[in-house]
């Protein structure tokens, strides 16, 4: 199986306060995306050549792609230094297209008005408390992916939108390029620390760091001391 180049990108995780708590935003889309069709997601994006080359460092160029992926897609502007950098996750190695992704999140006090969606891209969008989302796509109503899913679970830990973005600028970023495989007919998203992950093997015996992919949601799973890396879902 061959493997395809990696392109860099970047992603904004938009939080806000409400009198329901914090909320996030997710857009969702288009379904006829060859890359996570319908699928909800935070803002963002490829890092451009442009933005690359102008930029003294990849982390700066990542800001400013974030910035004009936010803009385009949900016509909100940001500023670059407000963005809290907390995880990058690379899109496991195989035949389809292939990100290395820089998460960050920041504070944006909007109202549903503020938003204005493309149409084109994305289809919708919700803002929802990190639990309330995970509940939906428990339930099936809400398709995400495992680092949606898992910085869901980082920044449900947060009461409101400076404490998060305080947190997450103080946190060690996480890097992770996850391994897939089946067991029992699963699919699995091995992480580094898992027993299985070297060899791309589920089966093998050990710790535990992985997402499981089933019919009825996501299950993260962090075995504990045995496991050589923090576990993502937590401050």
């Amino acid at each position: 199986m061959s493997d395809s180049p990696l392109r860099l990108a970047s992603t904004v995780v938009l939080l806000r306060d409400t009198e329901q708590g914090l909320e996030v935003l997710l857009l969702r889309r288009n379904a006829k995306l060859a890359f996570a069709g319908g699928a909800w997601v935070f803002p963002g994006g490829a890092i451009d050549t442009l933005e690359l080359a102008a930029a003294a460092t990849q982390v700066e160029a990542a800001k400013r792609a974030g910035v004009r992926e936010v803009e385009e897609e949900c016509g909100v502007l940001l500023a670059e230094e407000e963005l809290a950098h907390f995880c990058n996750w690379t899109t496991p190695e195989g035949p389809g297209r292939r990100f290395a992704t820089w998460f960050f999140a920041t504070q944006a006090q909007l109202s549903s008005t503020d938003i204005i969606i493309d149409e084109g891209e994305i289809h919708e969008f919700q803002w929802l408390r990190p639990q309330q989302a995970l509940d939906l796509h428990q339930r099936g109503k809400l398709n995400m992916m495992p680092p949606t899913y898992l910085s869901l679970c980082l920044i449900g830990h947060y009461q409101t939108a400076v404490e998060a973005v305080d947190a997450l600028k103080l946190r060690t970023a996480y890097e992770v390029t996850p391994r897939l495989c089946r067991v029992q007919g699963e699919m699995v998203c091995l992480y580094p620390g898992d027993a299985g992950y070297a060899q791309s093997d589920g089966t093998i015996l050990g710790a535990r760091h992985r997402t499981i992919l089933a019919e009825q949601g996501t299950t993260y799973i962090h075995s504990g001391t045995d496991v050589a890396v923090p576990p993502m879902d937590r401050p």
